[in-house]
């Protein structure tokens, strides 16, 4: 117990860190009286709307994990809808994304589903959100930007995601291939986690179940694409209450920029990493850096708190 307690305050201190160093970075490349003035003209009547369309947003989220769990339980969304809830306010206290293994432990208290097929369900969710995002930095950089530089990122993250997608829908077509494979690495490691692991690869290639068809394929990309424009719309309506009207193509660019940056586990609610990104991929469009920074937290004080 006492060594999970320090593992804990270890990786808490960690993303204390990461999250004020990007922070501080942040504020140090930015006029703080400009940045001070720009919260001060914050249109605040565009917010409540604005988290209230997030929590709608996550309706998505619960859809897409109904359908990824439902080989395993036919859980109706409106019990998977709190369950997520939790595990975002939890990855807003705790780094590394901790509020994920929350899900998975509050899934099996409440459906009785097993954590490591649920934590399968959820390694499919991360590939099919980084796919999608990449999608969307690619739609910009085609319809707007064509930077050597950009072009290299998108193409790069799409690749990355890509192939992990390509190999989770693999591994869920060929499930005994993919268990004879599984096994005979696990038989190279030390003999006494042999049989865990044995047991906890077979969970999670359960997980990976509804990705055998070309239907739950569609549904699981048709669910991830409705979140991720939701949340662009999101970021939009913030944008509003600043008088940023570059377009809604930079909006996905926001979105998938931020996004793809705290998908790495480091601080914690992705605190840090978040509005440095949010207020780079804004000035690069062209937004005054004060403006951008002002955006940036209340952007992400408007998703906190509807967690």
């Amino acid at each position: 117990m006492g060594h999970l307690t320090n593992s804990v305050w270890m990786r808490t201190i960690l993303g204390l860190i990461v999250a004020a160093a990007l922070l501080a970075l942040v504020l140090i490349r930015t006029d703080l009286n400009a940045t001070l003035d720009a919260l001060g003209g914050t249109e605040f009547v565009y917010l409540p709307p604005a988290m209230l369309l997030f929590a709608l947003a996550v309706w998505f989220q619960a859809l897409r994990w109904r359908y990824l769990l439902r080989p395993l339980a036919d859980v109706p969304a409106q019990r998977l809808y709190p369950v997520i809830f939790v595990g975002q306010f939890a990855n807003s206290l705790l780094p590394l994304r901790a509020g994920e293994v929350l899900r998975v432990l509050l899934l099996k208290r409440r459906e009785g589903v097993s954590r490591m097929a649920a934590l399968g369900t959820l390694v499919v969710e991360r590939a099919l959100d980084g796919l999608t995002l990449s999608a969307m930095l690619l739609i910009f950089v085609a319809v707007v930007d064509s930077s050597d530089w950009l072009w290299q990122l998108v193409l790069a993250g799409s690749l990355l995601f890509g192939l992990a997608t390509v190999v989770l829908i693999l591994i869920a077509l060929h499930p005994e291939r993919s268990l004879s494979l599984g096994v005979s690495l696990i038989e190279r490691g030390p003999v006494r986690f042999q049989a865990r692991l044995r047991l906890w690869f077979r969970s999670f290639l359960t997980g990976t179940t509804a990705l055998r068809t070309p239907g739950g394929i569609a549904i699981a990309l048709v669910t991830t694409a409705a979140f991720w424009v939701s949340v662009a719309v999101v970021y939009a309506l913030v944008g509003e209450a600043f008088d940023i009207h570059e377009g809604f193509s930079t909006y996905i660019l926001v979105t998938a920029a931020a996004n793809l940056s705290v998908s790495i586990p480091s601080s914690q609610g992705g605190l840090g990493p978040f509005e440095f990104f949010v207020r780079e991929t804004l000035v690069f469009s062209g937004v005054a850096s004060h403006v951008a920074t002002a955006y940036a937290l209340v952007l992400h004080g408007t998703i906190l708190v509807p967690r």
